[in-house]
């Protein structure tokens, strides 16, 4: 049986594969549920995947979420091939500034259950782990586009909770500069819907305003439109700011902006910050990457 390789990142808006990406909400329920559509079965019992995010945690390691997302995801990637029993070589990821603390407790989460028998939409799947790689989020997204890069880039991965900075120089990375700021896509939204209610007495949901993160437009109604438009416009002038106070130089240094938030970037970035900078607005890029790097150590297969 041949193995499959599978790169799964596990974000708290978004879990991310290279063919899927699906909210990271995670509800146990009291039973089994009508409709099957993006529900987990364990031995613990019925989890709903998606409509929502899991909870800010110190660790992803403190509980069963992420291992039941993990699930979902491997459960995606597999029937896309009609497959319900496979070995997998699994490739996930943490930031930079936190592998030395990290690296470990993930392999060992993991690993503690390499054997997993589960129900996906009323799919029963066996899935055993032969391997546990754990990648560096944001430079294992974007080893395979360093061709690209100039000498002197800074990385820029904007998540849903943090925006994490990597600064290359000659493509090695700076890990003395690393940064994790508290600007994710999140801040924005919730600033979009405090001046929609300001002037409109109105919310607009997460769907809406991601819609015009996405595509940089929507058929939605004009004064909406344009509210989110400004947030967004605001919500990239900002971030460039708050990284040229870090005394990051965007004429000098290329500035590569990859992550769910890549897309804001790409549609409301000055025209003058674009000059200098990378738009890599796959939002699988990630979990790609740790895909690529266990070919390369498996030596291509």
């Amino acid at each position: 049986m041949a193995a499959y390789v599978i790169g799964v990142d596990v974000g708290y808006g978004n879990t991310k594969t290279s063919h899927n990406c699906f909210s990271s909400g995670v509800k146990k329920l009291p039973g089994k549920p009508p409709l099957a559509t993006r529900v987990i079965e364990t031995t613990d019992g019925f989890y709903a995947i998606g409509n929502g995010k899991v909870s800010v945690q110190k660790s992803k390691t403190e509980d069963e979420n992420m291992r039941v997302l993990t699930m979902a995801a491997i459960a995606e990637e597999l029937k896309k091939t009609g497959t319900t029993v496979a070995d997998v070589h699994l490739g996930v990821g943490v930031p930079l500034t936190r592998m030395g603390a990290e690296k470990k407790d993930f392999v060992d989460y993991y690993t503690k259950n390499r054997r997993l028998i589960f129900k996906y939409e009323d799919i029963q799947y066996s899935v055993t782990l032969l391997s546990v790689d754990v990648f560096p989020q944001g430079y294992a997204g974007i080893v395979s586009f360093m061709k690209d890069f100039h000498k002197s880039a800074l990385v820029i991965d904007i998540g849903s909770w943090t925006v994490d900075i990597l600064p290359l120089t000659e493509f090695i990375p700076d890990q003395t500069r690393c940064k994790s700021l508290p600007l994710g896509t999140i801040t924005c939204m919730n600033d979009i819907n405090e001046a929609l209610r300001q002037n409109l007495g109105q919310e607009a949901d997460e769907t809406t305003i991601k819609e015009v993160m996405i595509y940089g437009t929507s058929d939605i109604p004009k004064d909406y439109l344009d509210i989110i438009k400004t947030g967004l416009t605001s919500y990239a002038t900002n971030l460039m700011d708050q990284i040229r106070a870090l005394n990051f130089n965007s004429d000098l240094t290329q500035f590569i902006f990859i992550g769910g938030g890549a897309t804001i970037m790409k549609h409301f970035l000055s025209e003058a910050d674009k000059k200098n900078a990378l738009i890599l607005d796959d939002v699988s890029i990630n979990a790609k990457g740790y895909e690529e790097l266990i070919r390369h150590k498996m030596g291509g297969r």
